[in-house]
């Protein structure tokens, strides 16, 4: 068996015990600050042992690679391991996620001296197996010599091929694609710009052409979202504490109560502007474990909602061209299964500018050159990439036209002064020819 404390930054939460064979905590020794614990083991803290066994467990499975990771077996044994418990175990199941890792009991180490925020990582081994031989040397950045499981690429979870690289001091996230056409990553970066007129904190998205010896691909890259005293805790956690949780989109209104309840800034505007970005591009991943929130580990404060981020499941991308339809598509809110996205307009109550609306209809023409730009990645004909902007089009004015017939656009306040003048002006000079018209009677 092995001891651990289960460290937040260098405070020490439990001593846990993990049987070495399979990997799994078996026993809760002691416990020091429980409030500093992830936040799904801190809500479990009121249950017996064996439940926050249970959900230490939970935890630590969600921080690990998943078995649908795209090229997980690949992956494996490209770096010698047998599972992903092995690979989060290798370097105390750190991550750039949240503060949280496994000191061994008689330990001196500190986070200060192995966390990724500050500390270089060796990423080149993990993405060479992830995109193919060589794929590092096009980066065109020297690799850190240091032992290869010393990286959070260990508890990155996910189902797309993703790695994490530090260049310059900053971490950079590469995430692939596994779709039919491989334009999740163009998604993003649409997604990005959509958000910036939307004016709603969001993860920036570039895009990055990778070439190994087997492949060429098309990847998203983007910073690492929190920083070093910070930790997402995503909707999931939040929200099945809560009573009266139904599994339907009726839920939106449990979660913003429980985000105002916690004084999070701008809890509605922002929520629901990530739904209207995903009723624009027909976002079919928006599930819990994507949006959330940013807590503070230091002070425990729910600091904002997470900055919008992994909408590449987007404008169809997911289906064959015979399913295309960007008329009524689903999407998931608070859901498990697929929704009509006609149902997410519902609950938009936040207005936006003039501005806004006729910024949003330029993104269409955008997304078709982003796509013909990169048409050897993605695999598209001239005609598809056409149809796929046409529909991207149409989806975007009708989310126009709705924000309009709900009240929900509001005119610009010089714009609206100038309209005045200039229909003061105009029947100003209709008065005036007017007057030029009417003959004056002398006798008058």
């Amino acid at each position: 068996m092995a001891e651990f404390i289960l460290m937040n930054k260098n405070t020490e939460i439990m001593v846990i015990k993990q049987n070495e064979l399979s990997l799994k905590f078996e026993d809760i020794y002691e416990v020091f600050y429980s409030e500093y614990a992830p936040f799904s083991v801190f809500q479990s803290m009121k249950k017996e042992k064996d439940e926050i066994v249970k959900e230490l467990n939970a935890w630590f499975q969600l921080r690990v690679i998943p078995d649908y990771r795209d090229n997980k077996e690949e992956l494996m044994r490209g770096l010698g391991v047998e599972s992903s418990e092995e690979l989060a175990n290798k370097h105390y199941a750190l991550s750039l996620s949240d503060q949280y890792w496994l000191k061994p009991m008689g330990s001196n180490i500190t986070w200060n001296n192995v966390n990724y925020f500050h500390n270089e990582y060796d990423s080149k081994e993990f993405f060479n197996v992830t995109y193919g031989e060589g794929s590092f040397r096009f980066l065109s950045i020297y690799g850190v010599r240091s032992d290869r499981f010393k990286s959070p690429n260990n508890t990155l979870t996910g189902q797309l091929k993703k790695t994490w690289v530090k260049i310059n001091g900053e971490s950079y996230l590469f995430k692939g694609s596994c779709t039919l056409h491989n334009f999740e990553p163009i998604n993003e970066v649409i997604a990005s710009k959509i958000c910036e007129i939307l004016d709603v904190p969001y993860v920036k998205y570039d895009l990055k052409h990778l070439h190994s010896k087997r492949q060429d691909a098309l990847v998203s890259v983007c910073k690492c979202m929190i920083n070093d005293t910070q930790e997402i805790v995503p909707a999931y956690e939040l929200i099945y504490e809560l009573d009266k949780v139904t599994e339907t989109p009726e839920d939106y209104y449990l979660y913003l109560d429980l985000l105002k309840k916690h004084d999070v800034p701008f809890a509605e505007e922002h929520l629901q502007k990530m739904f209207m970005l995903d009723y624009i591009m027909l976002n079919e991943d928006r599930h819990m474990g994507n949006f959330g929130i940013i807590r503070n580990v230091d002070t425990l404060e729910w600091e904002s909602v997470c900055p919008v981020f992994d909408t590449g499941r987007s404008n169809n991308s997911n289906v064959s061209e015979m399913y295309w339809n960007f008329e009524e598509g689903e999407v998931k809110c608070f859901t498990k299964e697929f929704v009509s996205s006609e149902i997410l307009p519902k609950f938009f109550t936040v207005s936006l500018s003039v501005e806004q609306i006729n910024e949003l209809k330029d993104m269409a023409k955008e997304f078709a050159i982003l796509l013909k730009r990169n048409q050897s990645y993605v695999k598209l004909f001239d005609e598809q990439i056409d149809r796929l902007g046409r529909g991207f089009e149409f989806r975007i004015q009708k989310f126009c036209e709705i924000m309009r017939q709900k009240g929900l656009v509001m005119c610009n306040v010089n714009e609206e002064i100038q309209k005045c003048d200039e229909l003061f002006l105009k029947k100003s000079m209709e008065r005036i020819e007017k007057f030029k018209n009417t003959k004056i009677d002398p006798e008058r």
